[in-house]
């Protein structure tokens, strides 16, 4: 059958043409999907393409969301994605994905989800990541990321989670996630990061789990934390802290006598 030919048959499957959208996706297939375990291909109509979303009430397909999570993926996140302009969700997470978080998925501005964890990435965090002005999730943990933690995520005004978790991140926690006042969680445990807790984290009022464990952090523990209303879990164990466990923490604080001096 023709190229034509194909495009024919999934306007006549389907009732619409192949879009931009989805001729992107068939663009990055190959990069994405090394093993060949999508069905991405203009034969299949696209409303059975694996993990991809478009909006049925749209009068021109749009790809809304990609959640191709724990599909034994591996290849590379294509900076094709950064072209689906609608894109509401991207999901890969727990895949054999390498190679780094191209810096252009910065450009996804609807993005509200972002969920790369248990992957091979490598690099570092794309500060422009810092231009999702509508990110809820960001989900960079279990991979194998360096370097500094970006300050401008602090920019991320309507992020309620930041996991960053088990990376081979460094430097110190930048003062600018205490902007962050809708998180819910911060996860930045088993890393390297250092230097003391940035008494900028008091101010996140909505903060219900601060997991900080085995990193190299030092100086004291700001005592302003028993004051965040929602805190329920502060995990602070596997550093270096020096000086007492402010008392009004109770039970919120886990950390082994090997933890404060």
């Amino acid at each position: 059958m023709s190229e034509n030919g194909r495009k024919q048959e999934v306007s006549n499957r389907t009732g619409s043409r192949l879009t931009g959208d989805f001729e992107i996706l068939l663009k990055a297939r190959d990069t994405l999907d090394s093993y060949g375990v999508l069905n991405w291909d203009e034969r299949v109509p696209v409303h059975e393409w694996e993990g991809v979303a478009s909006d049925p009430e749209a009068k021109v397909l749009r790809v809304i969301g990609l959640n191709l999570s724990w599909q034994g993926i591996s290849g590379r996140i294509p900076a094709e994605l950064a072209r689906l302009s609608k894109l509401h969700w991207l999901e890969l997470a727990g895949n054999v994905l390498t190679g780094i978080i191209p810096p252009a998925l910065g450009r996804l501005r609807n993005l509200e989800i972002l969920r790369l964890s248990a992957n091979c990435l490598t690099g570092v965090i794309p500060p422009s990541l810092a231009r999702l002005s509508m990110l809820c999730e960001l989900d960079l943990g279990n991979n194998r990321l360096t370097g500094p933690i970006p300050p401008a995520l602090g920019q991320l005004s309507n992020l309620y989670l930041l996991s960053l978790y088990n990376n081979e991140l460094s430097g110190a926690i930048p003062p600018e996630l205490g902007e962050l006042t809708e998180l819910d969680v911060l996860e930045l445990s088993d890393n390297r990061l250092e230097g003391a807790l940035p008494s900028e984290l008091c101010n996140l009022t909505k903060l219900e789990s601060l997991l900080l464990s085995d990193n190299q952090l030092t100086g004291g523990i700001p005592a302003d934390l028993e004051k965040l209303p929602n805190l329920t879990m502060l995990d602070l164990t596997g550093n270096q802290f020096t000086g007492e466990i402010p008392p009004e923490m109770g039970g919120l604080f886990r950390a082994g006598p090997e933890d404060t001096e």
